[in-house]
């Protein structure tokens, strides 16, 4: 398809002179309730009147007292361990756990310990730790708000794409309507730069139009549905992911619904609403950014020149994508799209296949999820790129294709995240 996540500490202290006091006092002491810790000093007066006039017995108990209430605050603030969804675990050992090719070393840890708000959920200021095998730390990482958009907009990511089963049937065409064409097609001005165009409507449904615009072809948000009532662009979306029988794309525009979608997830519907505009979907092309062919993610993309890759005797040629390659600074990270290239072909349907990656499974293999495809294994020859199996005849292309968290942070006003 084209590309287009302190121990207590006690301080002794002696007193000096003639009094003392009973080492069981001092025993019972160190006992004593926290919310009772105030008023220490005038408790243990009121039990030893003989001492009460003594000088030196004053500030003594008030030195115990606070060592006691030193004691109990530090006890109250030790950081709690946080309970973790399968998800979030999955998503933050992928992320932080796992090396380049996606491996997690046997006996990896992670937790994370709730930051000062104390709220016992993933937040900005938790601290994350991976501990090896042997129980060292690897990592400790206080996590920031981009940490966060990241981990969020991944785990949407992973969990949608578990959710769509084989996803859209496949056209051609990049975007389609099934039953929504019009005869005749409707013809139409729209304004776009300050000039006025020429658009054909083909196809509509109650949230969608799928318009020409001279080569382009473009699924497009309705301004208003059937009954008048302005379309939301929460609700468009939700209507492509749960009537997906009455769609259809091409390989790449799933890409770019995925990240509407995982957006709408992170951020809440109020903010994707208001921010979102008038969406229009075709392959890659993304109207918010200004390289307009990224999806709505940071993209990065490396090309090789004819014949850099091999792949059962037929060369890739030159503008394909090159070979994945970890020591190039690609990496295979949960939630992430990348792109199987078929080498030697940049012209027909079946020239790749997109792809969101799902993690690791027990025997070494991959799990991605493709539309008309769904959730499927690949098996990579050994210390190289080239799928064994599933994608077979096709490589691992140098795609990486991540959350644009810039634009997460900037679009949820609310903070959801």
């Amino acid at each position: 398809m084209p590309l287009t996540i302190v121990s207590p500490t006690q301080n002794s202290g002696q007193a000096q002179g003639n009094s003392s006091i009973s080492p069981t006092l001092l025993a019972s002491s160190n006992t004593t309730q926290p919310q009772y810790r105030d008023g220490l000093s005038s408790t243990l007066l009121s039990v030893l009147p003989n001492y009460a006039s003594s000088p030196m017995l004053s500030p003594l108990l008030q030195q115990i007292g606070q060592q006691i209430g030193g004691q109990s605050s530090n006890v109250a603030s030790t950081p709690q361990v946080i309970v973790l969804s399968e998800a979030e675990k999955s998503i933050l050992m992928g992320t932080y756990a796992a090396d380049s090719q996606g491996k997690i070393s046997s006996g990896q840890n992670l937790k994370i310990l709730d930051g000062s708000n104390a709220d016992k959920r993933l937040s900005e200021g938790d601290t994350l730790i991976i501990s090896d095998a042997a129980g060292t730390e690897t990592l400790r990482k206080t996590l920031s708000a981009t940490d966060l958009y990241d981990l969020n907009f991944r785990k949407n990511m992973v969990n949608i794409a578990n959710s769509l089963g084989e996803g859209w049937a496949f056209s051609e065409n990049l975007v389609h309507i099934n039953a929504g064409e019009l005869t005749p097609p409707e013809t139409r001005n729209y304004s776009s730069n300050n000039q006025v165009s020429t658009e054909t409507v083909l196809e509509r449904n109650n949230y969608w139009e799928v318009v020409q615009r001279g080569s382009n072809r473009y699924l497009l948000m309705r301004n208003t549905d059937n009954s008048g009532q302005p379309v939301q662009p929460s609700v468009a979306i939700n209507d492509v992911f749960n009537n997906r029988q009455d769609y259809a794309f091409d390989c790449a525009s799933p890409m770019r619904l995925l990240n509407l979608k995982a957006t709408l997830e992170t951020i809440g519907a109020d903010d994707f609403d208001s921010h979102a505009g008038q969406l229009q979907i075709s392959s890659w092309y993304d109207k918010d950014d200004s390289s307009g062919f990224d999806g709505g993610f940071v993209t990065k993309v490396r090309t090789a020149q004819a014949g850099e890759v091999n792949v059962d005797g037929i060369n890739n040629l030159s503008g394909e994508t090159a070979l994945f390659d970890t020591a190039k600074g690609d990496a295979l990270t949960p939630g992430s799209a990348y792109y199987f290239d078929l080498p030697g072909d940049n012209t027909s349907a079946s020239q790749g296949w997109n792809a969101i990656y799902l993690g690791r499974n027990a025997d070494d293999s991959y799990r991605f999820w493709s539309t008309n495809i769904s959730n499927v294994n690949v098996s990579f020859k050994e210390n190289t790129w080239l799928p064994q199996d599933s994608f077979k005849g096709y490589y691992l292309g140098a795609i990486n294709v991540n959350p644009n968290t810039e634009r997460l942070q900037s679009w949820d006003t609310h903070r959801s995240v």
